[in-house]
Parts: structure tokens; sequence; C-alpha cells
């Protein structure tokens, strides 16, 4: 059998609607005394209505002491390199680098020797090579002024200005930045180190000057040529000597512990 709705008027829902209304009040009527007794809350710390104990702000707020405003007439500036009064890496610390680098490659050298294994040893550490060489230009070439703590550059000269250094262990070809530069550059010959030998030279020629553009770095390239190409030139010592022999000069050759040791004036 067909069963038939009978469609239910609006009257009909009336009741049900009126019946929502009042819970809807009697609801909202419970949260306005919620708020109310809340309102009312007095608290036991700062003894204020409206919070307790708990959510006092006078419980959670840190202390912290008044800060004192004084006015003085010095300015403190941060310390940047080139106004430091002395250099930060001293004879003492390029001693004690030295000593711990040679320990550990005489280490690697006795070590290897037993086991019958040839390992290509590590290059001096820039910070050992750069201070040696500031400290021969120091003691014997009255250059007190050359600096390791500078920005830009190896070291830095109130006489030479940038001082750019090159240190070589072996007989293989120094590399250049190709970004690099300098007023003047100086090579380090370490190959005897271990044996505490050092021979210094002095390159009066600035990175920007034609002479050093033009050095044969290969059969076909100069040095400004693979500068442009963006790579790093490569050149050994023996064959870059013979090409720049009239700026260069030996401004050293002696032990790691002469360095310290001030040049004796002739009278």
């Amino acid at each position: 059998m067909t069963k038939y709705f009978r469609y239910k008027s609006k009257e009909h829902f009336k009741p049900a609607l009126h019946n929502q209304k009042i819970l809807y009040l009697l609801k909202r009527i419970g949260k306005n005394q919620q708020y109310t007794s809340i309102s009312k809350m007095k608290c036991s710390t700062c003894e204020q209505n409206g919070h307790n104990k708990r959510s006092c702000k006078t419980m959670t707020t840190h202390v912290s002491a008044p800060i004192i405003k004084v006015e003085t007439d010095i300015n403190i500036k941060a310390p940047i390199k080139e106004e430091m009064s002395g250099d930060t890496y001293t004879k003492y610390l390029l001693k004690e680098q030295y000593a711990l680098h040679k320990a550990y490659v005489i280490g690697r050298i006795n070590t290897t020797k037993k086991i019958g294994v040839k390992v290509r040893l590590p290059c001096i550490p820039e910070d050992i090579s750069e201070n040696i060489v500031k400290f021969i230009l120091h003691n014997k070439l009255n250059d007190t002024t050359s600096r390791w703590d500078c920005k830009k550059g190896d070291l830095q000269s109130e006489k030479e200005g940038k001082q750019e250094c090159k240190c070589f262990t072996s007989d293989g070809p120094p590399s250049f930045t190709p970004s690099s530069d300098w007023d003047v550059i100086y090579f380090l010959d370490a190959r005897n180190w271990l044996n505490d030998k050092f021979i210094l030279y002095q390159v009066l020629l600035k990175r920007t000057s034609t002479e050093w553009k033009n050095i044969k770095v290969s059969k076909t390239q100069t040095f400004e040529d693979q500068v442009k190409q963006g790579r790093r030139p490569r050149i050994t010592w023996e064959s870059l000597q013979p090409q720049i022999n009239s700026y260069c000069n030996k401004v050293y050759d002696g032990t790691f512990d002469d360095i310290f040791n001030p040049l004796e004036v002739k009278e």
C-alpha cells in the first residue's frame, strides 16, 4: 500500500522553534552569569577584581633592573683590523703553530714509511707562511708596519701597500687567484722547511703592471690571458724567476729561528 505523507505547515514547527529560542536564551544567561562571576572574582595577590592568583600579571611579569641612561662624550667603536694597535698573530703564536704543523708532517712521513706507502704531504698553512714573511719584513727589512690583521690581501703595509705572499714547498707551480691584487709580491721558498730553512724573494711588480700581465705561463698564453678566461694561472718558480729577474731581490736566506732576530745595523 502506498503511504502518503501530509505536508506540515510552518505553524506546525512554531512550538519547536519557540522551545529552541528558550534554550538558547537560557544558555546565554548562564554564560553571562559566568562572566559576571569572573569579573567579580578578586585576586588574593594584588587584591584586584577580574582575575585570580594563577592569572595574575604581577606573578608572571619578570622583574628587570631600571634602565639608566648615562650621557658621555666618548664614542666607542668596534675594533677594525687596520685600527688595532697590535697584530694578533704574535711571534709566540707563530712558533706554536709552526711546531704543531712540523710535528704533524714528520709524523705522517714516519708512519707512512713503516707501511711503505707514499703520500702527498700538506703544504704549509697560509697563516704560518704569511706570518713568516711578516716577521722577516719586520726584522730584516725594517718594515714594522706590515700587518697580517688586514681586511684584504695577505699583508698590509704603510710603506708598500698590499703585500701578496706565495709559499711553495715543492717544485710544483704556485697558483694565483684571477681576482687577486697587490702592490708588491713575495715568494717564500720553503722547499727545505723541514730543516727550518727559508729563502724569501721580493718582487717589485704590481699585479696591474704590464710586465706582470705579460708573464708567460704557458707556450701560448700569458698571465693576463688566463685571468680573462677566469682560470687560475699556474707557473713554477724556475719558469717565473727568469722572467722577473730584473725586479726580483733575495731579501732573506736563513733559518726559522733567525726571522725573529732584528737585523744588526753596521756602524
